[in-house]
């Protein structure tokens, strides 16, 4: 199954982050890292799409076809300091991947798939640099998508949609040309046609919340004037007890299933805002390495809904959760910290309408990686940005095994977190 893979290569990702942070820091030039001028970078994500199916002509939509995979990206950018702290920025992004929707019938008897292959973006960011080595930000612009519907029985399409993109990130120095971020993006792009039948237009809205790890270098970085600057915490231990909080976007894909004709597909997609309050303990050992463990509980709107000629509104939501995590880390500087999670989850699912009330819930229990960046505002405040893919079992949809339902999910959130000292 795709999501096996796609956890996997999630799984990968973040366990990488700790890893180049720790060879980079070997090499480090004792100077600081200026922020000021050009840069490169290559990097990767993952995350979920999804197109909202619309009908203009009898006002009925269907949000939505949902679709996720990983990509690559390729920056070019200038970042330029305003003062001490501030800074302002501009960068483009080529990017080039499989985010896709898949169906495969009677056993591959029919296949085919939407797919995201490539893109590409222009980005302006504003930041605040929480520590010298570590930048907050903003970010919002341009956006291209290319899409292309193959099948194996001779038909395929393609197009391509103009959009916006928004969202946040967090960049850390590896050294005083290298840095290593962390960045969501939730990205809209305009209707498109996709058929017509007897004057009756089919169209496609898509959006997608996709997270995205890079590693930069710098050209002609001053690392003497950088070196000079000195504010925020010098130092930081990690150990300790802590609360934390998080908000952020999600995208949701149910697989379906019928086994009985050894049909799959990947799949009805949703999407919304998530939120999370939870409770954890780190310990930061003598070789800047941290290990801990986190419970949490999770809120959201994340759903797949259907409005048909605004008479009937439909959805498959996915409201309520709880995690239990362990995370391992590395401090690349003294006040912050790259890390790859992993542990249990659990998922509350409830299929509805607005005539009919709840027709039918479920709970499933899954597992979750990710990655995450955090960095320390004082000794007891931290600010971070965090990826979790969750994937979860397989439920039978009180068929006797004719239709199962298989859900993953990709959340990006940013975190707050107060530790106790």
């Amino acid at each position: 199954m795709f999501k096996h893979t796609a956890a996997i290569a999630a799984a990968l990702l973040a366990t990488t982050a700790p890893l180049l942070a720790a060879d980079a820091l070997e090499h480090a030039p004792q100077a600081g890292h200026d922020w000021s001028g050009i840069y490169i970078g290559i990097g990767t994500g993952a995350g979920g799409l999804v197109h909202e199916i619309g009908i203009p002509l009898i006002d009925t939509s269907f949000n939505g076809i949902g679709a996720e995979g990983v990509f690559g990206e390729f920056t070019v950018g200038y970042d330029h300091m305003l003062g001490e702290r501030m800074l302002l920025g501009v960068y483009g992004t080529a990017r080039l991947g499989g985010i896709k929707s898949e169906l495969s019938a009677l056993g591959g008897v029919l296949t085919g798939d939407i797919t995201a292959d490539y893109g590409f973006d222009l980005i302006a960011r504003a930041g605040y640099l929480a520590t010298p080595e570590t930048l907050v930000y903003v970010l919002g612009g341009y956006s291209y998508q290319h899409f292309d519907l193959s099948s194996n029985v001779g038909f395929s399409d393609d197009w391509e949609s103009n959009g916006f993109t928004a969202g946040f990130g967090l960049e850390t120095a590896l050294s005083d040309r290298l840095s290593l971020k962390g960045e969501y993006r939730y990205s809209q792009y305009a209707a498109f046609d996709l058929a017509s039948f007897g004057g009756v237009d089919i169209e496609s809205e898509p959006s997608s919340h996709t997270f995205h790890v890079g590693l930069n270098y710098r050209f002609g970085a001053d690392a003497q004037a950088a070196a000079r600057e000195s504010f925020g915490p010098s130092a930081v231990n990690w150990t300790g007890l802590y609360v934390t909080g998080s908000a952020g976007g999600s995208g949701l894909v149910h697989e379906l299933a019928i086994p009985l004709l050894d049909t799959a597909f990947n799949g009805i997609g949703g999407e919304g805002v998530s939120g999370s309050i939870g409770v954890g303990y780190d310990h930061e050992f003598s070789n800047a390495f941290v290990a801990g463990i986190q419970a949490d509980v999770r809120f959201a709107s994340t759903a797949t809904t259907l409005d048909l000629a605004g008479l009937v509104d439909g959805s498959i939501d996915a409201d309520r959760g709880y995690d239990i995590i362990g995370r391992i880390g590395y401090k690349p500087a003294p006040s912050t910290l790259v890390y790859a999670l992993g542990g249990w989850t659990h998922q509350d699912f409830e299929i509805g309408s607005d005539l009919t009330g709840s027709l039918y819930d479920w709970s499933a229990n899954g597992i979750t990686v990710g990655s995450g960046i955090e960095t320390a505002m004082t000794e007891s405040v931290f600010v971070g940005a965090e990826y979790r893919y969750s994937v979860y079992e397989t439920e039978d949809l009180a068929s006797a095994g004719i239709l199962e339902i298989d859900p993953s999910s990709h959340t990006i959130s940013a975190t707050l977190k107060y530790k106790f000292n």
